[in-house]
């Protein structure tokens, strides 16, 4: 199909489809209480409602990135589109646990197919000098869509008070990006004649391991604060949906600035030191791990307009790493690879740690007793994994400059 938008649509759409994605989860987090009320759920199994879909990732991710190595971006985040608007659909449908964990499996397919397949497209559009910007303003897609999902769930149950509704309303524009993505402009499959020769040497990058292992300990903390930090406001402070919803959007919505900023400090950073982008993550890393620890240990201590102000920087903080290690690895592979690095990234940080983080926090919350007070120390608690994600980064100080200096060669 032709394309009829020009190249300067790509990031906006881009946006818009890996919003949905993230919007879906918010949603999710936000009717939970009122979901696991309606099919008669405890944590542990809501907990596995949120990871169902990380878990999933695990295996989609990395077949998802060679067909978009092969056969081009824009062909499978049309179908990413439509696949997720079938899993909207399904979700809003479930009557029991089984029916709402099987389409949660395929609710992954847009990030499967987004979150690599958006990232190396913009960067075949875009020179090196900017790439962390531009990955920082689509991966704003992120907090974005946390904070929409939350205001649109908790604006859906104190109007409608009812939970399916949220998820049926994705179906239209998911049908709608998955007829707009065709009319983009194609860049060109990265994939080519001989592609799997240079994946073993792919698979032997140190920096690769590295940043996938630091990743799953980051996303442990993101997709834990996603899931359940609605739920913990909620039973700490008695709120009704509607408030926790715009207050809980307000923080997440503060995290847009997130990425951009962790971007931009990782090119400033980059432009005077060979390792300035593991320096950038490193920083941005202790920084959110050690706000995160303040502010789980406040909910519940402090009052509520001071716990919403330190909401606010947390959401920012939560964000900064994103683009970063998204970035790493864009630098020490071939362009031809850069799809199927990304998979490789997100398949280990998914597998050792990512993947789990909401379901751990159930287990946790039902051993510390549940409800607010259990809640809160298994957040707390499992913010501690953060550190290790420091130390994964700080064993790539001196090895970073070596692997993108031979690419470049």
């Amino acid at each position: 199909m032709p394309a009829v938008f020009s190249s300067k649509r790509v990031l906006p759409v881009l946006i818009v489809l890996y919003s949905l994605n993230f919007m879906d989860r918010s949603v999710l987090a936000m009717v939970s209480e009122a979901m696991r009320l309606d099919l008669g759920l405890n944590d542990m199994q809501m907990g596995l409602c949120h990871s169902i879909l990380l878990i999933s990732l695990v295996l989609f991710i990395i077949p998802c990135s060679v067909l978009n190595d092969i056969f081009g971006p824009r062909r499978m985040l049309s179908l990413a589109a439509g696949l997720w608007s079938l899993s909207m659909a399904g979700t809003g449908l479930a009557v029991s646990f089984l029916s709402l964990v099987a389409p949660r499996v395929f609710a992954g397919a847009n990030e499967a197919f987004t979150g690599a397949g958006g990232a190396s497209w913009l960067s075949q559009l875009h020179p090196p000098q900017k790439r962390g910007r531009i990955l920082g303003l689509f991966y704003m897609s992120v907090p974005l869509g946390m904070a929409l999902g939350t205001l649109l769930g908790g604006l859906v149950l104190a109007v409608f008070n009812n939970w399916r509704l949220a998820f049926l309303f994705f179906i239209v524009p998911g049908i709608a990006l998955m007829l707009v993505i065709p009319r983009l402009p194609e860049v060109k499959p990265a994939g080519g004649e001989n592609y799997w020769d240079g994946c073993k040497k792919l698979m032997r990058s140190r920096v690769l391991l590295l940043t996938g292992l630091a990743v799953g300990s980051y996303i442990i903390l993101k997709f834990s604060y996603q899931a359940w930090m609605p739920t913990l406001i909620m039973r700490t402070y008695n709120l009704n949906n509607g408030v926790v919803g715009l207050l809980s959007a307000c923080m997440l919505l503060a995290g847009a600035a997130g990425p951009y900023i962790g971007g931009s400090l990782a090119d400033f950073w980059q432009a005077r030191s060979p390792n300035g982008k593991i320096k950038a993550a490193i920083a941005c890393m202790l920084v959110m791990v050690i706000n995160k620890m303040f502010f789980y240990y406040l909910v519940g201590k402090a009052g509520l307009p001071l716990i919403c102000m330190l909401g606010l920087v947390d959401g920012v903080l939560t964000m900064t790493p994103l683009p970063i290690y998204f970035n790493l690895v864009q630098d020490v592979v071939p362009s031809r690879h850069r799809n199927l690095a990304i998979g490789v990234m997100g398949t280990l940080g998914y597998f050792t740690g990512g993947a789990w983080g909401p379901l751990l926090v159930g287990v946790l919350s039902d051993a510390f007793g549940s409800g607010a007070e259990g809640l809160r120390l298994a957040m707390m608690t499992l913010s501690t994994v953060g550190v290790l994600s420091i130390i994964f980064y700080m064993c790539q100080l001196k090895i970073y400059p070596r692997e993108k200096a031979a690419v470049e060669e």
